[in-house]
């Protein structure tokens, strides 16, 4: 069955070629384990399973030979964590970001916009000279 001699007690080796780790839902939302799924899809396989609604289980298979799933895993899980905080940062700067949207596509004009109004036969600031 699994090896449970990881260097990484959260780790479970089923094989030389595959491990998984299970991840709760409630630390780290779907969003969060996606996007770090993605970043790792070039040095592993991942497929991802869940039995239960609180957690996933993340399985990781070697793309090559030399691959070292434990430190994959590991590193992994280290992003798990980056990237919580970047969605909590996320979150917690949302409106600020939403007024920045907003200012930058309204369309009310706050400038003052009474010279470029013009036609092209009027030039106010001159532009032709």
């Amino acid at each position: 069955m699994a090896d449970s001699g990881s260097q990484y007690s959260w780790i479970e080796h089923l094989s030389d070629q595959s491990l998984r780790l299970c991840v709760n839902l409630d630390l780290y939302p779907l969003e969060v384990l996606f996007r770090v799924c993605y970043w790792f899809t070039d040095r592993c396989y991942l497929f991802l399973s869940s039995e239960h609604s609180s957690s996933v289980t993340v399985h990781f298979a070697k793309k090559t030979i030399e691959a070292d799933l434990s430190t994959i895993a590991g590193e992994f899980s280290n992003e798990l964590i980056n990237q919580r905080v970047r969605f909590d940062i996320a979150a917690e700067t949302r409106s600020i970001r939403d007024l920045i949207v907003a200012q930058a596509f309204t369309e009310a004009d706050l400038l003052d916009r009474a010279e470029t109004n013009a036609d092209y036969h009027h030039d106010p600031r001159g532009i032709a000279e």
